[in-house]
């Protein structure tokens, strides 16, 4: 199953267009474009995130980003490790949220 949608992403500058959600295998992909924040080294980012069954009941979460840069311009390392922590922040927030509330899953 795939939607598509254009929305501009809450608190940012940038557009987010969902590009795939296949509930039946827990996948979502979504790119981020046409933004201000960062947009002498981004031109897009695509999401891709997977959810998979462990054998202990729970989940492993794999988030994937393919950034394109514009023109020569490179990613550099701190933008990386910004980002990866930027991630881990939202995934441990969206986490502690669904474990005070397991009601409305």
């Amino acid at each position: 199953m795939s939607f598509r949608k254009w929305f501009v992403v809450i608190g940012t500058t940038w557009k987010q267009k969902i590009d795939a959600i296949d509930t039946s295998n827990l996948l979502v992909s979504y790119t981020l474009f046409d933004g201000d924040a960062s947009s002498d080294i981004m031109d897009t980012a695509t999401h891709h995130i997977k959810c998979i069954s462990s054998a202990n009941g729970g989940s492993v979460y794999k988030h994937m980003c393919l950034i394109k840069c514009k023109g020569d311009a490179k990613v550099t390392n701190d933008f990386i490790n910004l980002s990866k922590e930027s991630l881990k922040n939202t995934f441990k927030a969206l986490e502690s949220y669904a474990i005070d509330h397991p009601e409305i899953y």
